[in-house]
Formats: C-alpha cells, sequence, structure tokens
C-alpha cells in the first residue's frame, strides 16, 4: 500500500515488502501483525495476494508465518509521486529481513537514488545485515547497477525523457557517498536493545542517523550507564559524536598531522508508547529522559504518542476521574513492572506506603491509566514535540551534469 499515513512523522507509506519475523520483545504488540491478517481478507484480491501467507493463528495469538512477500510491481511507485514527501519505507516488514534478496535491497535504493526529491524514512531491527550490506563495496555496486538497469528499461514508469538523459550525462555515481535522502534508523525499546543496535548505526554508512523509541518499554540512557556512587563510567557519545583523532596528513612543509575529528552521531530520536490489545505501558520519566538528553546536545526530538496508557486520569464533565476507569490506580515502577490495585507490594517486601515511609527509592512509581490512543495524545508535559532534522541539501539533476 502507498497510501497516505497516519504515522505523525512521516507523509506516505510505500512497502514493497511484506511479511516479517518477531526478534525482541518490542515485536510483541506488532501492529503490523493485526493489519497483515486483516489485508489478507481485503475484498480487493490484488490487495489480499500480496499479504496471503504472512501470518498465521497460533495458540498464542496472531504472529508472522515468516513468509516474505517480494512485490516488484511497487518498486517504482515513488517515481510517480512529484510532489517532495516523507516516505516510511516497508512499515509491513523489515527491508533488511533475511528473506529479502540483496539484490531486491539494492533495486529499494536504486529507486531512492532516482527519486531525490523524497526523503526516505527506513527502520529495521536487522542492525548487524544493515551494517554489513551498507558498508559493503559489492553492494553498492548491485545498487548502481539496479540503478542503470532501470534507467535503461523503456517500460520502467515514472521517469520523464529528460531524467533518462540527465542520469545518461552523470560523471560520478549515486553510491560513492551515502544517499543524502535516506533517513537510516534502528527500533529500539529498551536499555538492552539500544546498546545492540544504536552502535551498530553509528558504524553504518548514512547521511542521517536515527531511532525510533516505540513501543518504550523500559528506560534508555543515552549518554551512557551511570555509576551506582554517581557519574557515567562510560560516556556513549551517541548524541554528540565520539572526539578522536583522523587519518594522518601531511601539511606542504612534510609534516605529518592527525586532525581532530568528531565520529557519527544521532540526528534525531522519535519516542512513544505501544496502542493496541495487551499494550504495556510506558513511565512518563522514560520519555522525559530522552527528551531532556535531546534537548541538552540539540538533537531533535519528537514525541509520537502515549498509545494505550497515560498519566493523565480520564475525566467526566465535571473535572472529577471517572469512577471504575479501566486501568485506574495501575501503578507502573520505573523498571517496568506493573502494580495493580490491591497488589502494591513493593520490590523488597513492604507495601509501596510502607517502603516510602522506609526512606526507599529504588524505583520510580506512578500511576497510568487505559485511554483510547486519541484521548491520551500526544503532549509530554503539557507540549507536543515534532521536531525533525535539518534537511540535507537535494541535488537535482541539472545540477549533476557535465
Amino acid at each position: 500500500m502507498s497510501a497516505r499515513s497516519a504515522i505523525e512523522w512521516t507523509d506516505k507509506t510505500w512497502s514493497p515488502v511484506i511479511g516479517c519475523t518477531k526478534v525482541s520483545p518490542g515485536c510483541d504488540g506488532c501492529y503490523a501483525i493485526r493489519t497483515a491478517n486483516v489485508r489478507t481478507q481485503h475484498p480487493n484480491p490484488k490487495v489480499a495476494a500480496a499479504f496471503a501467507g504472512t501470518v498465521h493463528r497460533t495458540e498464542h495469538g496472531l504472529d508472522w508465518t515468516g513468509q516474505v512477500n517480494l512485490l516488484a510491481e511497487r518498486l517504482t511507485e515513488p517515481l510517480h509521486w512529484r510532489t517532495p514527501l516523507k516516505v516510511f519505507v516497508n512499515s509491513q516488514s523489515d527491508l533488511f529481513h533475511d528473506q529479502v534478496p540483496d539484490e531486491f535491497i539494492a533495486r529499494v535504493f536504486a529507486v531512492m537514488a532516482l527519486t531525490p526529491r523524497h526523503t526516505y524514512q527506513v527502520l529495521t531491527k536487522r542492525h548487524g545485515r544493515m551494517r554489513t550490506l551498507l558498508n559493503s563495496p559489492h553492494f553498492r555496486a548491485l545498487c548502481e547497477t539496479a540503478e542503470a538497469d532501470l534507467v535503461a528499461d523503456e517500460t520502467t514508469p515514472g521517469l520523464s525523457r529528460y531524467e533518462r538523459e540527465q542520469y545518461q550525462t552523470r560523471w560520478w555515481s549515486s553510491f560513492t557517498e551515502p544517499l543524502a535522502n535516506l533517513w537510516l534508523g534502528v527500533s529500539v525499546e529498551d536499555q538492552k536493545t539500544a546498546d545492540l543496535r544504536i552502535p551498530a548505526l553509528l558504524e553504518t554508512r548514512a547521511a542521517v542517523r536515527w531511532i525510533s523509541a516505540e513501543p518504550l518499554i523500559g528506560p534508555i540512557d543515552l549518554f551512557g550507564p551511570l555509576h551506582p556512587l554517581g557519574g557515567r563510567r562510560k560516556l556513549t557519545y551517541w548524541l554528540t559524536g565520539r572526539p578522536g583523532f583522523g587519518e594522518p596528513v601531511k601539511t606542504a612543509t612534510g609534516l605529518e598531522m592527525r586532525p581532530f575529528v568528531i565520529g557519527p552521531r544521532l540526528d534525531w530520536v522519535v519516542a512513544g508508547g505501544e496502542s493496541g490489545p495487551g499494550a504495556r505501558p510506558v513511565h512518563p520519566d522514560w520519555l522525559r529522559t530522552l527528551r531532556d538528553q535531546c534537548a541538552h546536545t540539540r538533537v531533535p526530538f519528537q514525541f509520537k504518542q502515549w498509545g494505550r496508557w497515560s498519566p493523565d486520569a480520564p475525566l467526566d464533565r465535571e473535572g472529577r476521574v471517572v469512577r471504575g476507569a479501566r486501568g485506574l490506580g495501575v501503578t507502573l515502577a520505573n523498571d517496568g513492572t506493573v502494580y495493580a490495585p490491591g497488589d502494591l507490594a513493593y520490590p523488597d517486601g513492604p507495601r509501596y506506603s510502607e517502603a516510602i515511609r522506609a526512606g526507599h527509592a529504588k524505583a520510580s512509581l506512578t500511576q497510568v491509566y487505559s485511554r483510547r490512543k486519541e484521548a491520551a495524545g500526544r503532549e509530554l508535559d503539557g507540549r507536543t514535540h515534532d521536531e525533525y532534522p535539518a534537511p540535507r541539501p537535494a541535488w537535482s539533476w541539472a545540477e549533476v551534469v557535465r
């Protein structure tokens, strides 16, 4: 599907691949599984065929089958979109899934290279394959070949004669440097996945790097682990770039010098809570930490949604808390533990009030309430956060001719 998207940080979705496999706890409430299940029964046979065989029902509920459908007919869709758009690539899959051939991924990259007017937003949980492929000269060669084949094929729709002619007169490759119109990101849901995926992202060739901390089901510290006695034993430099010395260069007088350089960093952070059946609550402090760390380092931050759980209680017309509201009284600890009404035992044994009187403060506890996603909204501490990375200068066909 290539419809206008309801996702807050994008304009349109483009899904040339459908089907996936769960790889971490962040996948447990995957909305795409429910969407795929509905669309397998779509009255339009073309839509139903695209999703066929990708989901099945197990004893634990709906899940992916592991089958991945490659939809070659959708590859050229962005060539028809003349208005510049932010395009989320593969909202119904993972582009770097092991069932997607290198050659098919290269064709996706070729289309992105041929449409510099669009900004492409790619998210993956397969950080290892992403890093290996995008740093590989062999993969860049596959992309160059795929781009040339698209232009040379007179049946490729969406490319004007002028664009074909301008491509033929270029003297450089689109893939010598990372594509300027590609925002490459990883999904992270807690500190464990952040520690795995963010370093791999920073080691991958990309013009813009970002993370989607949604669903956020545990705290994430982007600055580095806190020492029990205070301070940080090891800084990550994820938001600032690691300082160091570059490759040695020789001056005109023959003196060898090593310039001071700043390493890659995150260019954008998106965060949000989980929605849908069985959604896990997000602690407001987890979001505040990400927001404050981004503000401190001037990294754009977007708060996408609270999801199903919000710290704001549902109110009636008189402004009173609705009696019997679902989830009323559920308490969430900073470690992700949920305490239901009547079961507020503190992790060390005493009840919560007794623990507080005893001076314990091992976890920040807050009340959260079950809400409709629309009612919970997108405000964090009274305001929305809709920041984006600064746009990179995009080349035009007229600028790249000899």
